[in-house]
This record gives C-alpha cells, sequence and structure tokens, in this order.
C-alpha cells in the first residue's frame, strides 16, 4: 500500500540499461527492481497480446521480432537518418516509416500487429522504473529528473520527455548525463578544492564528454561534446558482422537476413565482449536455433580491438575537441573521470590516460549508477529539498549552437555551443530585395555552416517591415535561454515595435498533446491485459533462477 507522494526521482535512461534513484535528506539511494538487481535492461518484449519490460523482457519466450531494444537510438530523429537505415540491418524488429519517423511495428499477438512509436516503447521502461521507485519508497512517484545525452539535440530532448509524460510522469527537469555523473563524482570525492574534471562517459550507445570545475557545492560545465551514435552496441555490431561472415565463409550460410539467429549471435557477442575486459581471449558460443547448429568461434582481446579500433579513437578525436573547445590545455585537467559500463575496456582506458599523459584515471564512482545519482540530487534541488540544495549548485551550458536560417541556406549563430546558462544574445538581420515587407526566420540547431545539415526545430518567426529598398529595413532577433534550457525567440522591428515571440518547449516535441494522451490510453490497455499474466511470468522466471 503506498502512503501518500513520495520523492522525485532520478532517472538514468540508457540505451543498454536504465538506472532510478532518489536522494532524501542529503543522501542518495539506488533503487533495486523487482529482480533484485540496480539495473535494468532497456528491452521491451511482446509475447501473446502482453508486454514484458526490463529482465523479463530478456527471458520471456517472445520471438526475436517482437524484442525491442535501442529505442534510444530512434527517439527524437527523423526518418532520413542514415544511422537508422544502417542499424535496422541487424535489429531483430521491424522499423517502419510513419509522417516522416522512425516507429516499431510489432505482432503483438497472433491476430494483432501494433505500432509504436520510439517514446512510447521508452515509456514502458520510464514506467518499469516509476513502479519500481514506488514499490521502494512505498509512495506513489509523480516527478523525475531524466538524464539525455550531451549531445542531444532539442528535437531528442522534447522527445524524451514526451516518453516521461506518456509514463505518467511530470519531468521536472533534464540533465545532461556527464554534468550528472560529475555531480556523483563530486558528492561522492567530498572535497572543498577547486577541480578541473574531464568526465569520459561512454555507455552503450551514446558517448558524451564534459569539461567541469568543481569547488563545493558549485558545478560548473565548461564544454560539452560528443556523439549519439557511439557506444557498446557499436562494439556489439562490429564482433557480429565479423561472426556473421565468418558463419558464411565457414558454412555458407547468410544469416543477414535472419531475425532469430542475429538475436542469438548479439546476445554471444555481447557475452564474449564482456569477458574481454577481463580476460585475453573468450569465445562467441551461440546455438542458432533454426538450425539446429552450434556456433563457436575463439576471439582475442587483440584481434576485438582492431576491429573496433576507429571506434575507440573517435572517442579520443572528440575528447580533444572538447578540450579544444574548453580552451585549456590538457595539464589544466586536475581529474579524469571515467562513466558509462563500455569505460571497463581495457584498450579505451589505455588510450585515453596515453592522451592524459599517463594521468592516473578515476573510477571510484559506479560507472553503471553514477548518472541516475546525479539525477536524484537535481530531482531533490528542483523540488525544493534545502538539503540537497546545498549540495549542488549547477551551472550546465547549451550543447549545440542555436540560430537562424539566412540568404543561401547558411545557418546564422546567434547562440554558441556551450554558452553558459542562462544566456542571451541578439542579432539584426536586415532584408535583402526591394519593398520586401517581411521578414522570416526559422530557428535551427548545430554546428554545420548550412541549415540543411543542421537540426530544424520546427519554429519560425514573421514580422512587418517597413517597405524600403533592399538593407534599409530589418528586424533584432534575441535568443534566450534560461537555466532549464527553455528556448525563447523574439524577432522586434525596431521602428514599429511589431513583434513575434515563440517558445521552444515540451509541446514542440515531436509528438502533440494529442498524440502523447493517445499513447498514455494504449499504455493503460496494456496494463489491464497484461498486469497478471507479468506477474506470473515474473514468478516463474524468478523460481527459474532460484532453483
Amino acid at each position: 500500500m503506498r502512503n501518500g507522494v513520495g520523492a522525485a526521482v532520478g532517472i538514468d535512461l540508457g540505451t543498454t540499461f536504465s538506472v532510478v534513484a532518489v536522494c532524501r535528506k542529503g543522501k542518495v539511494e539506488v533503487l533495486a527492481n523487482d529482480d533484485g538487481s540496480r539495473i535494468t535492461p532497456s528491452v521491451v518484449a511482446f509475447f501473446q497480446g502482453e508486454s514484458y519490460v526490463g529482465q523479463a523482457a530478456e527471458e520471456v519466450a517472445a520471438p526475436a521480432t517482437n524484442r525491442v531494444f535501442d529505442a534510444k537510438r530512434l527517439i527524437g530523429r527523423p526518418w532520413s537518418d542514415e544511422n537508422i537505415h544502417a542499424d535496422k540491418k541487424l535489429w531483430p524488429f521491424e522499423v517502419v516509416e510513419e509522417n516522416g519517423t522512425p516507429r516499431i511495428q510489432v505482432k503483438v499477438s497472433n491476430k494483432r500487429r501494433e505500432i509504436f512509436a520510439p517514446e512510447e516503447i521508452s515509456a514502458m521502461v520510464l514506467k518499469d522504473l516509476k513502479k519500481t521507485a514506488e514499490d521502494a519508497l512505498g509512495q506513489t512517484v509523480t516527478k523525475a529528473v531524466i538524464t539525455v545525452p550531451a549531445y542531444f539535440n532539442e528535437r531528442q530532448r522534447q522527445a524524451t520527455k514526451a516518453a516521461g509524460a506518456i509514463a505518467g510522469l511530470e519531468v521536472v527537469g533534464m540533465i545532461n548525463e556527464p554534468t550528472a555523473a560529475a555531480i556523483a563524482y563530486g558528492l561522492d570525492n567530498g572535497s572543498s578544492a577547486k577541480k578541473t574534471v574531464f568526465i569520459y562517459d561512454l555507455g552503450g550507445g551514446t558517448f558524451d564528454v564534459s569539461v567541469m570545475v568543481i569547488q563545493g557545492s558549485e558545478f560548473r560545465v565548461v564544454a560539452s561534446g560528443g556523439d549519439t551514435h557511439l557506444g557498446g552496441q557499436d562494439f556489439d555490431a562490429r564482433l557480429l558482422n565479423h561472426c556473421l561472415q565468418d558463419i558464411k565463409a565457414k558454412r555458407g550460410l547468410d544469416l543477414q537476413n535472419d531475425k532469430q539467429s542475429i538475436r542469438e549471435l548479439r546476445k554471444a557477442c555481447e557475452f564474449a565482449k564482456r569477458k574481454l575486459s577481463s580476460l585475453s581471449e573468450a569465445s562467441v558460443t551461440a546455438f542458432l536455433t533454426r538450425h539446429d547448429w552450434g556456433y563457436n568461434t575463439r576471439i582475442t582481446r587483440a584481434f576485438f580491438q582492431d576491429l573496433c579500433a576507429d571506434l575507440f579513437q573517435k572517442t579520443i578525436i572528440l575528447t580533444e575537441q572538447v578540450l579544444a573547445d574548453s580552451k585549456l590545455q590538457r595539464g589544466a585537467i586536475d581529474e579524469v573521470v571515467l562513466v558509462g559500463g563500455s569505460t571497463r575496456i581495457p584498450k579505451v582506458r589505455a588510450l585515453l590516460a596515453a592522451f592524459f599523459g599517463g594521468k592516473e584515471l578515476r573510477h571510484s564512482v559506479n560507472p553503471d549508477e553514477a548518472v541516475a545519482s546525479g539525477a536524484a540530487v537535481r530531482a531533490a534541488v528542483l523540488t525544493g529539498d534545502t538539503q540537497a540544495n546545498k549540495l549542488v549548485k549547477l551551472k550546465d551550458v547549451t550543447p549545440l549552437s542555436l540560430g537562424v536560417d539566412i540568404v543561401g541556406g547558411r545557418f546564422s549563430v546567434i547562440i554558441p555551443k556551450n554558452s553558459p546558462l542562462p544566456c542571451k544574445n541578439t542579432k539584426y538581420y536586415f532584408t535583402i530585395e526591394d519593398n520586401q515587407s517581411s521578414i522570416t526566420s526559422e530557428v535551427f540547431q548545430g554546428e554545420r555552416p548550412l541549415v540543411k545539415d543542421n537540426h530544424s526545430l520546427n519554429k519560425k518567426v514573421t514580422v512587418a517591415v517597413p517597405i524600403k529598398p533592399e538593407g534599409q529595413a530589418g528586424v533584432d532577433i534575441t535568443f534566450a535561454i534560461d537555466v532549464d534550457g527553455l528556448l525563447t525567440v523574439t524577432s522586434v522591428e525596431p521602428t514599429t515595435g511589431r513583434s513575434q515571440k515563440v517558445q521552444i518547449t515540451q509541446k514542440e516535441a515531436q509528438l502533440s498533446d494529442a498524440d502523447i494522451q493517445a499513447m498514455i490510453e494504449k499504455a493503460k490497455r496494456f496494463q489491464r491485459e497484461d498486469n497478471d499474466a507479468l506477474r506470473e511470468v515474473q514468478e516463474r522466471l524468478r523460481a527459474q533462477r532460484f532453483f
């Protein structure tokens, strides 16, 4: 029985695993799920009309096409994103296009197919984490801070917020993953001395780096960067492709379109990859059910490192880039902190240590739990916890440049990336034709010189201007971002005062309020259908593991 409304929680919504934590009375607790684990696989499976989340989804006897993962690699992305088309070749589930966005199509029962938005899949994981928190706290949980990669664009961030809404959570804030990890590290370190810290966060699907200055309770982000499509899943894919080629060469079997076999091989590759963090060689062993054949091959650590060498090196290139953005030399970094499960890979550590001249790498924080822990502290601060407020005073930066389109399809930056929040800047834009009656400016986000290569935020401001010769009329366009990352764009014609203002908020997510409400209703329908069955399966799985 739940007694009232509990504290706001921090949620690390990861590509491969997710974690929920709470901060109460200045103490952070990472919460265990029904299986007794503090990490929950970010997996949703559908079987015989029911849905399963986490470890239950991993273990239920659902076909490979009904087991959905990597939703974080789909959320907020357009169908035109080339990464989606590369990834879908190795995904066992079906990804289809709907209104220019990716959707997941699943045969939930023999008679029924459903199409889910990535936000809905993420919402199922979030709802499971919400239940974990409620069971642990004995109270209803309604508020959360959700973490996102530092390099997520605005559409990806708002889509993540929409997932929270579908899960029944009020997302009181979002925090960049390396920033959250730095909070966890700073609190764990407990020093009041001023330190410049480099956070290297290599997870299952994303890579983030941040330079931060930590002094007591003050956490200031200097520069952030990363890649929203780089992590452990990519290392798994390299090994998986090697095994597919090996099988084709040895047995003449082309498994590229064999969803079941790919899933079985993927799990074996992931297991071998983890083993290679502590052993010099490991086996990729998988029984391919459809072919009634057991595949086995030995992989050395050196061979695996060669397979992924360019991906590992890419993290160092991005590290160098963010350090350059911070305008600091390598020697100015006091500590290098490792976060994310993929930082357990020895070659990753060796490359990073070499880059920083042999500096000792810090891995005192739990790489799987640090991000959720920092988010929990942020959640406590944002919901008025006075003790948490004493622990953390956060100053973040905007991760990507923001601006408008100008003549020739060029991108004019108004707020550069890594600008400290809150921030505000104004630029004047003049007419480009004689007798031009108005100026329309579309809002973009990114680092490329042409708007076609950046992310449109699907917002425009249009203001009438006096009829004059080219260049003699214009508008002041102001971008203002508050501490929570809320962007307000205002266009003003200075002689008449005519203006238009727009805000980029959760309502500018790719999903409308009606879409979100429809998905909430669908989630409720699934919940009604599968609660009893899920309970039975979880009990059976626990019993099987016990025996």
